[in-house]
Protein backbone atom coordinates (compact mmCIF):
# COMPACT_ATOMS: atom_id res chain seq x y z
CA UNK A 1 0.00 0.00 0.00
CA UNK A 2 2.78 2.38 0.80
CA UNK A 3 4.57 1.63 -2.44
CA UNK A 4 1.39 2.38 -4.38
CA UNK A 5 1.00 5.77 -2.74
CA UNK A 6 4.61 6.61 -3.39
CA UNK A 7 4.22 5.70 -7.07
CA UNK A 8 1.11 7.86 -7.32
CA UNK A 9 2.92 10.76 -5.72
CA UNK A 10 5.79 10.40 -8.15
CA UNK A 11 3.37 10.46 -11.08
CA UNK A 12 1.72 13.59 -9.80
CA UNK A 13 5.08 15.30 -9.47
CA UNK A 14 6.02 14.26 -13.00
CA UNK A 15 2.71 15.50 -14.38
CA UNK A 16 3.08 18.83 -12.61
CA UNK A 17 6.61 19.16 -13.98
CA UNK A 18 5.46 18.37 -17.50
CA UNK A 19 2.60 20.84 -17.27
CA UNK A 20 4.95 23.54 -16.00
CA UNK A 21 7.46 22.71 -18.73
CA UNK A 22 4.90 22.87 -21.52
CA UNK A 23 3.45 26.08 -20.09
CA UNK A 24 6.84 27.80 -20.01
CA UNK A 25 7.73 26.45 -23.44
CA UNK A 26 4.47 27.73 -24.92
CA UNK A 27 4.98 31.17 -23.33
CA UNK A 28 8.53 31.45 -24.67
CA UNK A 29 7.40 30.41 -28.16
CA UNK A 30 4.57 32.96 -28.11
CA UNK A 31 6.95 35.72 -27.06
CA UNK A 32 9.40 34.66 -29.73
CA UNK A 33 6.68 34.73 -32.36
CA UNK A 34 5.53 38.19 -31.21
CA UNK A 35 9.09 39.51 -31.32
CA UNK A 36 9.67 37.97 -34.75
CA UNK A 37 6.41 39.43 -36.07
CA UNK A 38 7.23 42.86 -34.67
CA UNK A 39 10.69 42.67 -36.26
CA UNK A 40 9.21 41.72 -39.63
CA UNK A 41 6.62 44.50 -39.38
CA UNK A 42 9.31 47.07 -38.62
CA UNK A 43 11.44 45.85 -41.52
CA UNK A 44 8.41 45.97 -43.84
CA UNK A 45 7.56 49.55 -42.83
CA UNK A 46 11.16 50.63 -43.22
CA UNK A 47 11.32 48.97 -46.63
CA UNK A 48 8.13 50.71 -47.79
CA UNK A 49 9.42 54.06 -46.52
CA UNK A 50 12.78 53.65 -48.26
CA UNK A 51 11.18 52.53 -51.53
CA UNK A 52 8.44 55.18 -51.62
CA UNK A 53 8.69 57.59 -54.50
CA UNK A 54 6.38 60.61 -54.50
CA UNK A 55 4.20 60.94 -57.63
CA UNK A 56 5.36 63.44 -60.22
CA UNK A 57 2.74 66.15 -60.75
CA UNK A 58 3.02 68.27 -63.85
CA UNK A 59 2.01 71.87 -63.23
CA UNK A 60 0.87 73.54 -66.42
CA UNK A 61 1.07 77.32 -66.59
CA UNK A 62 -2.14 78.99 -65.52
CA UNK A 63 -2.06 81.42 -68.41
CA UNK A 64 -2.07 78.55 -70.88
CA UNK A 65 -5.77 77.99 -70.16
CA UNK A 66 -6.70 81.65 -70.43
CA UNK A 67 -7.46 82.70 -73.96
CA UNK A 68 -7.97 86.41 -74.58
CA UNK A 69 -11.37 87.15 -76.08
CA UNK A 70 -11.41 87.81 -79.76
CA UNK A 71 -11.91 91.43 -80.65
CA UNK A 72 -15.10 91.79 -82.61
CA UNK A 73 -18.28 93.74 -82.79
CA UNK A 74 -18.87 93.28 -79.02
CA UNK A 75 -15.69 95.12 -78.09
CA UNK A 76 -17.38 98.50 -78.10
CA UNK A 77 -20.11 97.20 -75.82
CA UNK A 78 -17.51 95.94 -73.33
CA UNK A 79 -15.68 99.26 -73.39
CA UNK A 80 -18.91 101.12 -72.84
CA UNK A 81 -19.80 98.93 -69.86
CA UNK A 82 -16.37 99.58 -68.31
CA UNK A 83 -16.64 103.30 -68.78
CA UNK A 84 -14.10 103.71 -71.59
CA UNK A 85 -16.74 105.19 -73.87
CA UNK A 86 -19.35 107.85 -73.06
CA UNK A 87 -22.60 106.15 -72.12
CA UNK A 88 -24.50 108.13 -74.75
CA UNK A 89 -22.38 106.92 -77.66
CA UNK A 90 -24.10 104.17 -79.61
CA UNK A 91 -21.97 101.02 -79.53
CA UNK A 92 -23.64 99.44 -82.54
CA UNK A 93 -22.83 100.16 -86.14
CA UNK A 94 -24.47 103.38 -87.36
CA UNK A 95 -27.80 102.86 -89.02
CA UNK A 96 -29.99 105.71 -90.10
CA UNK A 97 -33.60 105.37 -88.98
CA UNK A 98 -36.68 107.23 -90.02
CA UNK A 99 -39.60 107.97 -87.75
CA UNK A 100 -41.87 104.97 -87.35
CA UNK A 101 -39.39 102.50 -88.85
CA UNK A 102 -39.34 100.47 -85.63
CA UNK A 103 -35.57 100.85 -85.15
CA UNK A 104 -34.35 100.85 -81.57
CA UNK A 105 -32.82 104.25 -80.80
CA UNK A 106 -32.65 106.47 -77.75
CA UNK A 107 -34.85 109.51 -77.37
CA UNK A 108 -32.17 112.10 -78.13
CA UNK A 109 -31.27 110.21 -81.33
CA UNK A 110 -34.93 110.22 -82.31
CA UNK A 111 -35.31 113.96 -81.64
CA UNK A 112 -32.23 114.72 -83.70
CA UNK A 113 -33.77 112.78 -86.60
CA UNK A 114 -36.99 114.77 -86.25
CA UNK A 115 -35.06 118.05 -86.21
CA UNK A 116 -33.17 117.08 -89.36
CA UNK A 117 -36.41 116.13 -91.15
CA UNK A 118 -37.93 119.19 -92.91
CA UNK A 119 -41.35 117.55 -92.83
CA UNK A 120 -41.32 117.71 -89.02
CA UNK A 121 -40.50 121.42 -88.77
CA UNK A 122 -44.08 122.19 -87.77
CA UNK A 123 -43.66 119.97 -84.68
CA UNK A 124 -40.07 120.61 -83.53
CA UNK A 125 -37.38 122.90 -84.95
CA UNK A 126 -33.88 124.28 -84.36
CA UNK A 127 -33.57 127.73 -82.71
CA UNK A 128 -30.74 127.82 -83.85
CA UNK A 129 -29.15 124.56 -84.96
CA UNK A 130 -25.55 125.74 -84.45
CA UNK A 131 -26.08 126.03 -80.71
CA UNK A 132 -27.98 122.76 -80.46
CA UNK A 133 -31.11 124.52 -79.18
CA UNK A 134 -34.52 123.24 -80.32
CA UNK A 135 -38.13 123.99 -79.47
CA UNK A 136 -41.34 122.00 -79.65
CA UNK A 137 -44.46 123.46 -81.24
CA UNK A 138 -47.09 124.21 -78.63
CA UNK A 139 -49.84 122.87 -80.90
CA UNK A 140 -48.08 119.86 -82.45
CA UNK A 141 -45.75 118.68 -79.69
CA UNK A 142 -47.92 115.64 -79.01
CA UNK A 143 -47.37 114.44 -82.58
CA UNK A 144 -43.66 114.06 -81.83
CA UNK A 145 -44.49 112.21 -78.63
CA UNK A 146 -46.89 109.89 -80.49
CA UNK A 147 -44.21 109.07 -83.07
CA UNK A 148 -41.74 108.36 -80.28
CA UNK A 149 -44.23 105.98 -78.66
CA UNK A 150 -44.62 104.16 -81.98
CA UNK A 151 -40.85 103.92 -82.35
CA UNK A 152 -40.58 102.34 -78.90
CA UNK A 153 -43.42 99.96 -79.66
CA UNK A 154 -45.62 101.15 -76.78
CA UNK A 155 -49.15 99.80 -76.69
CA UNK A 156 -50.46 102.96 -75.05
CA UNK A 157 -50.10 106.31 -76.82
CA UNK A 158 -47.16 108.45 -75.70
CA UNK A 159 -47.88 112.00 -74.53
CA UNK A 160 -45.62 115.03 -74.47
CA UNK A 161 -45.86 115.10 -70.68
CA UNK A 162 -44.39 111.61 -70.41
CA UNK A 163 -41.74 112.37 -73.02
CA UNK A 164 -40.72 115.57 -71.23
CA UNK A 165 -40.01 113.58 -68.07
CA UNK A 166 -37.55 111.46 -70.05
CA UNK A 167 -35.97 114.66 -71.39
CA UNK A 168 -35.47 115.96 -67.86
CA UNK A 169 -33.65 112.74 -66.97
CA UNK A 170 -31.15 113.48 -69.74
CA UNK A 171 -30.11 116.59 -67.83
CA UNK A 172 -28.65 114.34 -65.14
CA UNK A 173 -26.46 112.53 -67.66
CA UNK A 174 -25.49 115.80 -69.37
CA UNK A 175 -26.88 115.06 -72.85
CA UNK A 176 -29.85 117.44 -73.06
CA UNK A 177 -30.54 120.49 -70.90
CA UNK A 178 -33.78 122.40 -70.31
CA UNK A 179 -33.63 125.99 -71.46
CA UNK A 180 -35.56 128.65 -69.54
CA UNK A 181 -37.78 129.33 -72.51
CA UNK A 182 -40.99 127.34 -72.75
CA UNK A 183 -40.82 123.99 -74.63
CA UNK A 184 -37.14 124.65 -75.39
CA UNK A 185 -34.19 122.33 -74.84
CA UNK A 186 -30.52 122.20 -75.80
CA UNK A 187 -28.14 119.38 -76.72
CA UNK A 188 -24.77 119.52 -75.02
CA UNK A 189 -21.95 120.39 -77.42
CA UNK A 190 -20.39 116.96 -77.06
CA UNK A 191 -23.71 115.19 -77.69
CA UNK A 192 -24.43 117.41 -80.69
CA UNK A 193 -21.05 116.62 -82.24
CA UNK A 194 -21.61 112.89 -81.71
CA UNK A 195 -25.05 113.04 -83.33
CA UNK A 196 -23.75 115.01 -86.31
CA UNK A 197 -20.95 112.50 -86.87
CA UNK A 198 -23.46 109.69 -86.45
CA UNK A 199 -25.65 111.23 -89.14
CA UNK A 200 -22.72 111.59 -91.55
CA UNK A 201 -21.71 107.98 -90.92
CA UNK A 202 -18.38 108.94 -89.35
CA UNK A 203 -19.09 106.74 -86.32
Amino acid sequence: MNSYQESQSDLEVILEFLEEYYRQNATEKGASVDERFASLEAESCEHRWMCYEPPIIKHEPLLAHITPPALGHNTAVTLSERGSLPNFVSTTQPTKHTAGSGGKVRLFHFLFEMLEDPNMAHCVSWVPASAGVFRFSSTNKDQVAALWGQRKGNKRPMTYQKMSRALRNYARSGEIFKVKKKLTYQFSQETLMILQKYQRGDL
